[in-house]
């Protein structure tokens, strides 16, 4: 006799999850739960309707989901983290503040401290200027020159809108917690080292935290630029680490997330990006107190391991699979690599003018390759859209038996996907084959 299936509340899918949705479901019951707010009124209502229906747990794997998953879990009578970790996992300042040896950072805070205090305590020109609660790469200045620092503040303390976001976020994240436990600097503002992105590689890394602590290592993506710092793609297991390299990031991990640990964050994924830098020396970029969506199908393709299920059944209390992709990657088993190719626009102007959507169709229908489409092709891009890395237009998942394989194919999608040459993005010399 077949048991029956357990039910899990997935929050707010995206279209591109919705193969790995139908996926889960010959396997678990999934349950579509959307949330607005953070008010105890919805927030309730939601639990009420889970439990109605036999959720044991939800999960969130965006930014703007990793309060509700939470507020709703905790509903639910599940372990969740803390909210002074949290909060931790919220703010780059602090968050940097818990690196055994990090490099150099200071906090930042235009409504407390004079322009001139501030230039005062800089150390490094140019440095990295970031908002502490921002995502998604608002609120992130490379500063040259005290003219540009001192634009940026004042852009800050005319902001009322902003400040007051940033201040209702905390209040949320922090309600009922004994205010005298929480660290005396929390600042709006960021100023830290700037990294040369030429000579130190970017890595995505996946872990948990158990009910008791424990650090478990569950996967590691490489983070590839071309070499005027635009994104690439990320590529899964990644092709630039040692074993003595992989022990090291393990041993870092502990350490650090061991500190979250003892902050209060279990039962919980986490993501972690960083750098190694040249000799070898980690350093934080940042933590997300979520697991990364994207990667959901990078785990899926190279080790036939499902982040979305792992995530619901930590949070449900339930046991998660031992033999996570980091240990079949590090124990050599059989894998593929997957690669996440980023599509982006730096001109304006229809996104079918960009790109070739007879390609696109082409490798959706008839190769088989997933693609998220991050703008439509009836989009049109203005100035205003435009960031330092362009616009994000849509990723893709490819898969092969080595990395060379993925690297060409990368080459020919790029190759064929434009309409007109892309001459300004140049491929790292490891990218080739």
């Amino acid at each position: 006799m077949c048991s029956e299936k357990s039910t899990y509340g997935f929050l707010s899918p995206q279209p591109y999850m919705e193969n790995a949705i139908n996926d889960m479901r010959e396997r678990i019951q999934v349950e579509v739960v959307e949330a607005k707010t953070w008010e105890d009124s919805e927030i309730d209502a939601i639990a009420s309707d889970c439990r109605s229906k036999g959720v044991k747990s939800v999960g969130g794997f965006a930014q703007k989901d990793a309060f509700h998953h939470i507020l709703i879990n905790e509903k639910l009578g599940n372990n969740v983290p803390g909210r002074i970790a949290f909060l931790y996992c919220m703010n780059k300042y602090l968050m940097r503040t818990l690196e055994d040896n990090p490099f150099y950072f200071d906090s930042i805070d235009p409504l407390k401290e004079s322009d001139d205090e501030i230039v005062g305590k800089i150390k490094e020109w140019p440095f990295m200027l970031k908002n502490t609660s921002l995502s998604l790469g608002r609120g992130i200045f490379k500063i040259k020159d005290e003219e540009q620092l001192r634009s940026v503040l004042k852009s800050y303390r005319e902001d009322e809108e902003l400040q007051k976001l940033i201040s209702f976020q905390y209040d949320s994240y922090l309600k009922g917690v004994d205010r005298s436990q929480l660290p005396e600097n929390i600042p709006p503002f960021i100023a830290e080292h700037m990294v040369d992105m030429n000579v130190a590689i970017e890595y995505c890394y996946e872990g948990y935290i158990t009910p008791s602590g424990e650090v478990v290592h569950y996967a590691l993506t490489e983070e590839v630029y071309f070499s005027n710092h635009q994104a690439l793609g990320y590529v899964t297991p990644p092709i630039s680490i040692s074993a003595e390299m992989a022990e090291k990031i393990e041993a870092w991990m502990n350490r650090y997330m061991g500190k979250m640990a003892d902050l209060g964050y279990r039962n919980q994924f986490f993501n972690v990006e960083f750098w190694i830098m040249p000799g070898g020396s980690i350093a934080l970029t940042e933590i997300n107190p979520r697991a990364a969506h994207s990667y959901h199908y990078n785990y899926l393709y190279s080790f036939g391991s499902s982040l979305y299920e792992d995530n619901f059944k930590l949070a449900a209390g339930e046991e998660v699979p031992a033999n996570t992709p980091w240990k079949k990657w590090r124990n050599q088993d059989n894998f593929k690599f997957t690669l996440i190719v980023l599509i982006t626009a730096k001109q304006t102007g229809k996104v079918s003018d960009i790109l070739d959507y007879e390609y696109v169709e082409h490798l959706e229908k008839n190769e088989g390759i997933l693609i998220r489409h991050n703008r439509q092709r009836d989009d049109s891009l203005e100035e205003k859209d435009m960031t330092a890395a362009g616009v994000m237009l849509m990723q893709m998942w490819i898969v092969g038996d080595t990395r060379e394989d993925v690297i060409r194919k990368e080459h020919e999608v790029r190759r064929k996907i434009y309409r007109h040459v892309q001459t300004d993005a140049q491929y790292p010399e490891y990218w080739d084959v």
